[in-house]
C-alpha cells in the first residue's frame, strides 16, 4: 500500500511479506541479486536495495525487459524489491518513481517504509570518487559522435530536507531504522585512505565528500533531536562490510550484493 502525506511517500508492506531485508550495491546486477536471494532461500521477503542499483544507464524499455526476466522468480518466492538511489543511479527515476512494477519500484528520497513494527526512512545519494573520469568519458563520447548512456549525474549528492523531516515528525512517524547509500562521518570509513589517486585528479573531491558525510550527520542528529527511536542504520557504497554499535544505534555497512535481514517480531 502507498500513500502520500505532505509530499512524503509512505509504503506499507506489512501484509504482503513476512520479512524485510536490506541489500548492498548491485550495479545493475539484478540476475545476481535474484541468485543471492535464492541461495539464501529468501521467501516472503521485501528487499530494499541501498543504492547503486544501476538505474539510468539504459533507456526505460530496458528496465521493463529486466523486470520481465526476474518477475517469475519474484512471484514464485513471493519477494519484492524497493530501490533507493545511489551515486550511480539517475535521480529522476527515483524522484518520479519511473519504475513502478508490482514487485520492483524506485522510491524517492525520504520515503518511509512501514513493515510490521518497523518504520524505515530511506535516503539516497553519495559522491562518485571517479566523477572526473566519468565526465571526461562522456565528453569524449560526445566529441567522437558515439551514442552512449549518461555516466554521471551532477545532483548525485544526498540532500538534507527540512520539509520532509518536519513532515515525518508532524505525521507522528517514529523512525527506528534508516537505509541510506552513504553514512554519517563517524561510521566506517572514517578516513579517505585508498582514494588518494582520485583526489589528486579531482581537487574538490575531498571537500565534497566531507560535505556528503556532514549531510548524513545532520540527518542523524535531526532524527535524534526529534526523539525518534533510532536503533538500526544500513548503508552500502563502500564495497566492504562491517558492523558497529555507536551511541545505541547498530550500523551495518553492506558489501556488494550482501543481504541482511531487518529483525522484526514475526
Amino acid at each position: 500500500m502507498q500513500e502520500t502525506v505532505q509530499q512524503m511517500k509512505i509504503y506499507d508492506y506489512s501484509e504482503q511479506y513476512a520479512a524485510c531485508a536490506v541489500c548492498g550495491d548491485i550495479h545493475g546486477g539484478f540476475d545476481f541479486l535474484i541468485g543471492e536471494m535464492k541461495r539464501l532461500e529468501l521467501t516472503d521477503t521485501l528487499v530494499i536495495v541501498a543504492g547503486d542499483c544501476g538505474i539510468g544507464f539504459d533507456n526505460p524499455d530496458y528496465y521493463q525487459y529486466v523486470y520481465e526476466g526476474i518477475v517469475h522468480t519474484l512471484d514464485e518466492i513471493n519477494c519484492g524489491l524497493l530501490l533507493v538511489r545511489g551515486n550511480h543511479d539517475d535521480p529522476e527515476y527515483f524522484e518520479r518513481e519511473q519504475i513502478a512494477f508490482p514487485r520492483m519500484r524506485t522510491i524517492p528520497d525520504y520515503s518511509v517504509v512501514r513493515f510490521r513494527e518497523r518504520t524505515i526512512l530511506c535516503v539516497g545519494g553519495a559522491i562518485s570518487i571517479d566523477r572526473r573520469y566519468r565526465t571526461m568519458q562522456m565528453h569524449v563520447n560526445q566529441v567522437e559522435g558515439y551514442s552512449s548512456p549518461k555516466l554521471y549525474w551532477e545532483n548525485e549528492a544526498p540532500q538534507f530536507r527540512e520539509r520532509e523531516l518536519a513532515a515525518i515528525k508532524e505525521g507522528d512517524l517514529h523512525i527506528d531504522t534508516v537505509v541510506t547509500h552513504t553514512a554519517p562521518s563517524f561510521c566506517y570509513p572514517t578516513t579517505k585512505s585508498g582514494i588518494e589517486m582520485w583526489m589528486s585528479k579531482d581537487l574538490d573531491l575531498g571537500r565534497d565528500i566531507d560535505a556528503e558525510r556532514a549531510t548524513m550527520d545532520k540527518i542523524h542528529n535531526r532524527l535524534l533531536a526529534d526523539r525518534h527511536p533510532l536503533s538500526l542504520w544500513f548503508y552500502g557504497h563502500y564495497h566492504n562490510t562491517c558492523s558497529d554499535r555507536i551511541a545505541g544505534v547498530d550500523f551495518f555497512m553492506l558489501d556488494i550484493g550482501q543481504i541482511r535481514e531487518i529483525p522484526t517480531c514475526r
